[in-house]
């Protein structure tokens, strides 16, 4: 099996090519921090770093994200490689991509009650 695809998507291509289950993943990630699908430059080197989520949306995206990854096999195939992934599994590659690719995450460290990026 091609290492690349083991665990996820090749960080170095990934978001540079175009394909349609990719950036229908891409839009649903702009929708949930309101960023504009259309502004954000994704052939930069950090892309992923211009925007922040919170706690409770990065896991309203994972949830979404496992879902239809498990449900619709071509998108199993176009990311990953694979025409059925049980659902344990597309839950591991979703916790890869929101790893390599999700937007910073907010989180409510105690410092004066402040809100802070990590």
């Amino acid at each position: 099996m091609n290492k690349q695809k083991l665990y996820g998507i090749a960080k170095s291509d990934t978001f540079k090519t175009t394909s349609f289950h990719l950036e229908n993943i891409f839009a649903v990630m702009c929708r949930l921090v309101e960023a504009d699908y259309n502004t954000v430059d994704r052939t930069k080197e950090d892309w992923y770093l211009q925007y922040q989520w919170d706690e409770e949306t990065e896991k309203r995206f994972s949830n979404w994200l496992t879902e239809y990854l498990h449900k619709i096999p071509q998108a199993q195939s176009e990311l990953y490689g694979r025409r059925y992934m049980k659902k344990y599994e597309c839950k591991s590659a979703v916790q890869m991509f929101t790893l390599q690719f999700g937007w910073k995450t907010k989180t409510n460290w105690s410092n004066n009650g402040k809100t802070m990026a990590r």
